[in-house]
């Protein structure tokens, strides 16, 4: 008799323990979850992430933490995600630099392809050519700003995000493409770079419009051109550099969430679920309107073969301009 009562307090506490662990498996998420930025606080990447933490809070339940890691062209940021446990908590916002440095860097502490679950994109933007406009005040198309820089050769600075991002990238394009000697000046993310650009530190920047919109109203920086293949609504007495004849400009940029590669499915499609309500949200869906964003939200494997596409155009663009970091 005692023999039995040990076997189904035995069979009663494995089944216990089965409960508790299929609830454990369920509860995702039971903690505050993290957001990486690879920028510092200020630029239009802590911006993006900011706004669809705060929504994605409420579709979780449970707080959704920002923390900047900006430096070393995101590969700070990166790194620390890809080392960080694969269990939903940690996340990555980067954009298409998250690819570039594979072809960009001799060796990398991490595969952006193998290391990274691609959860989806939030947004997808152009990218503008400004100038400070008393540093340049004649400057008012790009043929002029070329022109310019022909005359003054290596004295024409651009800042870009960080080295080997799109906004160095496109920067090295024009110059390459137009025999002109531009002077690449990185920074850690966008907000540093806006500030050198509007205090007259440098003469241009590629950069988002959510960065430059304030400085533009205000006078001290002017729009020039912008990426991609038709006008942002936003924007539409600027031109694209693909009707002004210059080619390579034509592809867009996005910001995206990346989680550690292994992450368990439930969590990817919870987290997943929870970034599409933050971007469908009319506040949000509204506030990245104003700043000429196209609203994300792509499935996850769809995303996934975005990211592969962009790393084999940016890879053959790279190795096109012979662009190399150590």
């Amino acid at each position: 008799m005692n023999h039995l009562k040990h076997l189904t307090a035995g069979l009663l506490a494995m089944v216990a323990l089965s409960v508790a662990g299929t609830a454990g498996a369920q509860s995702f998420p039971n903690r505050p979850i993290k957001i990486i930025v690879n920028s510092p606080a200020g630029g239009g990447n802590d911006f993006i992430a900011r706004t669809i933490a705060q929504k994605m809070e409420g579709t979780l339940k449970q707080p959704v933490i920002v923390d900047n890691k900006p430096g070393a062209g995101g590969i700070i940021a990166s790194d620390f995600v890809a080392k960080s446990p694969a269990d939903g908590y940690t996340l990555l916002f980067n954009g298409p630099l998250i690819v570039q440095t594979a072809a960009l860097y001799a060796k990398l502490p991490y595969d952006p392809l193998k290391d990274f679950i691609p959860l989806t994109d939030v947004i997808r933007t152009p990218l503008w050519l400004a100038v400070n406009a008393e540093k340049l005040p004649n400057v008012k198309t790009v043929k002029e700003f070329v022109d310019y820089a022909k005359a003054n050769p290596g004295k024409i600075s651009y800042g870009s995000v960080g080295s080997g991002s799109s906004h160095h990238l496109y920067g090295y394009r024009l110059g390459d493409s137009t025999g002109t000697e531009l002077l690449h000046v990185p920074y850690k993310g966008g907000a540093p770079a806006m500030v050198a650009l509007i205090s007259g530190e440098i003469n241009a920047a590629f950069a988002d419009y959510v960065s430059l919109k304030p400085h533009v109203a205000a006078g001290k920086v002017r729009l020039l051109a912008v990426t991609g293949t038709q006008r942002p609504a936003l924007t539409p007495e600027v031109p694209t550099f693909t009707e002004l004849g210059y080619k390579g400009f034509e592809s867009y940029g996005w910001g995206a969430l990346f989680l550690p590669a292994k992450t368990p499915a439930d969590a990817v499609q919870k987290l997943h679920a929870a970034v599409v309500d933050a971007i469908r949200a009319p506040d949000v869906a509204a506030k990245f309107s104003e700043v000429a964003f196209e609203l994300g939200g792509t499935p996850q494997a769809d995303f996934a073969k975005t990211v592969q596409a962009d790393y084999t155009r940016w890879t053959t663009l790279i190795k096109q301009v012979g662009v190399k970091l150590d």
